[in-house]
């Protein structure tokens, strides 16, 4: 894609979670710090500084699947680790209590009920086995798909956004409501 459409539909995609309830309510906003073939989240990391939101980004702790997420205070906090992935340094917090908090994940493609298809290691379906706030992933609309292979340890976001749409899925809860059973 080219980088000035990419800047522009990742915009059109920044602007659908920012008019999520969810984002205004959170707290803590937890995010990935995209790659050239994700959407990027750049302008959603810094629209979270700038509303006074606790930022939290991932670090994959194992090559087992494990990832937590530990707060930056700015980009500055980040370094390149492992596949050029940008994750927070060694000096930042671990982040912790996340019932008022949105965490936005990334996807190679999602389906409209919220599963995805990632790059196979299980870190994001691990994290969000036991993660108590809202889960948003963020997708080009031509990266929707209608149905993935799943299994028992997939576990779907609650919302899907993309440039023309926001997608509610059945696993919806509110920011600050808990997961529905």
């Amino acid at each position: 894609m080219p980088p000035d459409e990419k800047k522009e539909r990742s915009q059109s995609i920044a602007e659908q979670v920012f008019a999520l309830d969810d984002y205004k309510r959170c707290d803590t906003l937890l995010c990935f710090v995209s790659t050239q073939i994700e959407v990027d989240t750049s302008a959603i990391i810094e629209r979270a500084f700038a509303d006074g939101k606790k930022v939290a980004a991932p670090r994959c702790e194992d090559k087992n699947g494990h990832m937590n997420f530990y707060y930056i205070e700015s980009t500055d906090d980040l370094e390149t680790a492992a596949f050029g992935i940008f994750e927070p340094k060694k000096h930042c917090r671990k982040a912790g209590r996340f019932e008022r908090a949105l965490c936005v994940v990334p996807a190679l493609t999602f389906t409209e009920t919220g599963y995805r298809l990632g790059f196979g290691k299980g870190y994001y379906d691990r994290f969000l086995s036991g993660f108590s706030g809202v889960s948003c992933g963020v997708i080009f609309d031509s990266d929707i798909t209608d149905e993935l292979p799943t299994d028992r340890f997939d576990c779907p976001v609650m919302i899907v956004a993309c440039e023309t749409r926001t997608i509610f899925t059945d696993k919806y809860a509110p920011v600050g409501k808990g997961k529905e059973t």
